[in-house]
């Protein structure tokens, strides 16, 4: 494994030695080495023979699927650069970063073509119909060219798109290889979006070294009882998850998957101590923290948990991996000495190129490195962080979050720290928003809470004798769920939009307007279920009572149990309100009436 070669070069060599063993399932279809070797080298002809071209970058647009991978696998091989993109976001969103990426090509399942027309079908590649077989496949990439590019989560702003070379994954490989070495007798779950840089990982790490990759059918996820017993019948020994996603899928009984564990990968949020503690009974797998940005090539600094960890408010994000440096600056970018607290900023092999097509937004991000090799640059991450006298470095939050409020500096996450500390406050997400009316800024505490749910009052004076009287937030909205991003992170800009909109309309919202048809009330029924509210009427919106992507796909999956339809994931997002989804449903009723269909 020299560092000269690629990840697409690993595989290779794999699938050449393995042929036979099963590298691809998903739990109804397997697939051998040989048989993923065959379908990414049609893949690349197919691409070649549509003008793609070494260097080129090609959009993804498709659901979670083993058709994703073989799709992944051969752009790689055609010597190209992967761009996906999630079907289950808005649909203009979705074609605007695509029109805006300018792809030499798009390729999309059902699902995506429907966002993208025009775009190449993934199931027209895989037959052979049309394919050049006996043309040699174009030649694979090299440690210089382009790998992926993934598009920042949008949390805090608009997406901008990162791109990340060969040089970088293979480093975050051969690094991990050393660090938790995964071989035959391994299964790696794929339950998440490809848009989450760790899914690059996860599903080519096991074609490279010799595991099983078992990719969890699209909306299972939805679902951690099910989800658990496919990992437990297809024996998965390493997942990956989001901290916040993780105390959800344990919480909703997802708790016996991690049993039978060899490596839980964790990363994207800050671990919180208790977390580790409620995992920790439930795993004797070896437990990583793991962070980096999408600006870097997926994980950048590592903590392997230990004893004690699980007392801490905040477990360390721990040390540079192999390749990588890390540097705390003041507001100068000069050094600070341990213990500081500073912007964290990354070097090294790992640091992607910056944003294609925004040269202002890359040198703003990405500066010279003096502390690296000629020509290197450090990734400003806005992160605020400090490294301790042991070398391990401790994410503290965002320095980009810390907002003013009557002369007094306030980081919301630290009211979000004091908030979880409440007995009865599940998940806290706190946001600042821009006060019109009064000027200046206030503070939105947006909660999940047990049965026992706090009332605003009691929440004050709790959080009264802990902070600063400028940190204790104006408002207080309850959750069933908080809204995530694809990859599992807190969608602080939809939390920001809520505020801003509740801070904008006259108490009590629009006059309630009961439903009206017979699928609207048999749709509120599910809302309020799903929801936990009393009542829903004509004009409540899913997103605005809570709803999020797991509750999305709930909603939908009792949709196709009620109406016998099939809707995509993104039309309680293209059409929140009951009216407007419930008419979505009465059009596919009727769409799926008028075709004779059962």
């Amino acid at each position: 494994m020299r560092p000269d070669t690629t990840v697409w070069d690993l595989m290779a060599a794999t699938n050449a030695d393995r042929p036979d063993e099963v590298a691809l399932t998903d739990g109804t279809r397997r697939f051998t080495r040989a048989e993923v070797a065959t379908a990414a080298a049609r893949f690349a002809r197919a691409l070649h023979a549509a003008g793609v071209r070494p260097g080129d970058t090609v959009a993804l647009c498709s659901t979670r699927s083993v058709e994703q991978v073989l799709a992944l696998v051969g752009i790689l091989g055609a010597g190209a650069a992967v761009a996906p993109f999630d079907v289950r976001h808005a649909a203009a969103a979705v074609r605007e970063n695509v029109a805006r990426l300018a792809p030499a090509a798009v390729l999309a399942d059902t699902a995506g073509a429907e966002l993208v027309p025009g775009a190449l079908r993934l199931d027209d590649l895989l037959s052979a119909d049309g394919v050049p077989s006996g043309s040699p496949p174009p030649p694979g990439p090299g440690p210089a060219d382009l790998a992926y590019v993934l598009h920042t989560s949008g949390s805090s702003g608009r997406p901008k798109p990162v791109q990340v070379p060969h040089s970088a994954l293979q480093n975050r490989f051969l690094w991990a290889q050393s660090c938790y070495p995964i071989g035959p007798g391994d299964t790696v779950a794929h339950w998440g979006s490809l848009v989450f840089d760790c899914s690059f990982w996860l599903l080519l790490a096991p074609l490279c070294f010799g595991a099983t990759l078992y990719v969890a059918p699209d909306g299972t996820e939805a679902e951690p009882r099910e989800l658990a017993a496919r990992f437990d019948r297809h024996r998965v020994t390493v997942m990956h998850s989001v901290p916040s996603l993780l105390r959800e899928f344990t919480a909703e009984g997802g708790g016996p998957a991690l049993a039978a564990l060899r490596y839980l990968l964790i990363g994207g949020e800050r671990l919180p101590g208790d977390l580790v503690r409620h995992v920790l009974d439930l795993t004797g797998a070896r437990i990583f923290n793991q962070y980096g940005p999408t600006e870097t090539c997926i994980d950048v600094l590592t903590h392997e948990i230990g004893p004690g960890d699980e007392e801490l408010d905040a477990v360390p994000i721990g040390r540079p991996i192999d390749g990588v440096h890390a540097v705390i600056a003041d507001d100068a970018g000069a050094p600070v000495p341990p213990g500081t607290p500073g912007e964290l900023l990354i070097g090294g092999t790992s640091v992607g190129w910056g944003y294609a097509g925004a040269a202002a937004a890359t040198a703003a991000r990405f500066v010279p490195d003096p502390h690296g090799a000629p020509g290197g640059r450090l990734y400003r991450t806005g992160d605020l962080a400090r490294r301790r006298p042991d070398g391990v470095f401790e994410f503290l939050g965002r320095v980009d979050q810390q907002v003013k409020i009557r002369g007094v500096r306030v980081e919301p996450s630290d009211v979000e720290h004091a908030l979880l500390l409440h007995p009865d406050v599940d998940q806290a997400a706190v946001v600042a928003v821009q006060d019109r009316p009064h000027g200046g800024v206030r503070l939105v505490a947006h909660l999940v809470t047990g049965d026992r749910s706090p009332d605003d009052a009691t929440l004050r004076r709790f959080l009264a004798d802990r902070l600063v009287s400028a940190a204790l937030p104006d408002g207080y909205r309850r959750h069933p769920a908080l809204p995530r991003l694809t990859s599992g992170k807190i969608d602080r800009l939809e939390l920001a939009r809520q505020s801003a909109r509740d801070g904008a309309t006259a108490p009590g919202g629009p006059p309630h307007r009961a439903p009206h048809t017979e699928t609207e009330r048999a749709v509120a029924l599910i809302w309020q279920d799903l929801l936990r509210v009393e009542r829903v009427g004509r004009d409540s919106d899913f997103l605005s009572l809570g709803g999020q992507s797991l509750l999305a796909m709930r909603l939908i999956a009792r949709v196709r149990a009620g109406f016998r339809v099939r809707l995509p994931t993104r039309t309680i997002f293209d059409a929140p309100t009951l009216a407007g989804f419930a008419a979505a449903v009465d059009a596919a009723v009727a769409e799926r009436e008028g075709s004779g269909v059962g």
